[in-house]
């Protein structure tokens, strides 16, 4: 019954977050449309006139998210939602080439150029707490089509799970299975992977590739947890 009522609770918060975001953030669910996002990762991005392109953020602890952007396109605007749809004000602009304007009204920046230059160049960041964000950008260039390229880094649960298993990293190829043990034996163990999608764990600790990915395989016993990196291949 506990479980239940948990997952009803679950449930309940998804749809409070999508009805939210269907009258804060834009007619459409921002929160459908992010994809998930790496820190510290380069992304470089085709974009037509008006186009929206969003991105889902995860901080695991309070920090800051910085941001370079780099635009083709002579008016950019980047916002950054909390996962209740509202906006966030960013600081510390500076533009190396190009201006970067913040518009108090819609809560964005905009990332700016004209013909005396080649193209936007610059740098923001955001105070947030530990939480889910999404970062939008869209194409309001008087070119209409367009590229641009952006860099957020920030405190990332992907970061931090990795430095903890610096220790090891197995290697397996999609379709195999492996049969993990610890010191503590099999009772009381509670197994679990990262990403179940790149590589499932059994209860028993039998981990089974199913696609090219990393993941992480934890194994808890009491107050005691081990971690160990599983790296697919094709």
């Amino acid at each position: 019954m506990l479980k239940i009522k948990k997952m009803t609770a679950v449930l309940l918060s998804v749809v409070m977050l999508v009805c939210c975001f269907a009258v804060t953030a834009s007619a459409e669910s921002i929160a459908d449309t992010a994809k998930a996002h790496t820190s510290g990762k380069t992304y470089s991005v085709s974009s037509k006139l008006y186009e929206k392109s969003d991105y889902k953020i995860v901080l695991n602890k309070a920090g800051d998210l910085k941001l370079s952007v780099t635009s083709q396109m002579n008016s950019l605007y980047v916002t950054l939602y909390d996962k209740n749809g509202n906006k966030i004000k960013a600081s510390d602009l500076k533009a190396d080439s190009g201006k970067s304007s913040w518009n108090s009204i819609d809560s964005l920046v905009n990332c700016l150029w004209n013909n005396a230059i080649e193209k936007y160049s610059g740098s923001f960041k955001y105070t947030l707490k530990k939480g889910t964000y999404y970062l939008r950008f869209y194409n309001n260039s008087l070119q209409g089509k367009g590229k641009f390229s952006f860099k957020a880094t920030y405190p990332s649960s992907d970061a931090e799970e990795t430095s903890e298993i610096s220790c090891i990293t197995i290697p397996m190829k999609v379709g195999e299975a492996m049969q993990l043990s610890t010191d503590a034996g099999s009772t009381g163990v509670t197994w679990s992977s990262s990403k179940s999608s790149v590589a499932a764990v059994s209860s028993s600790g039998k981990v089974t590739a199913k696609k090219a990915g990393t993941t992480v395989i934890t194994a808890k016993s009491g107050s005691t947890t081990a971690k160990i990196q599983i790296k697919v291949t094709k």
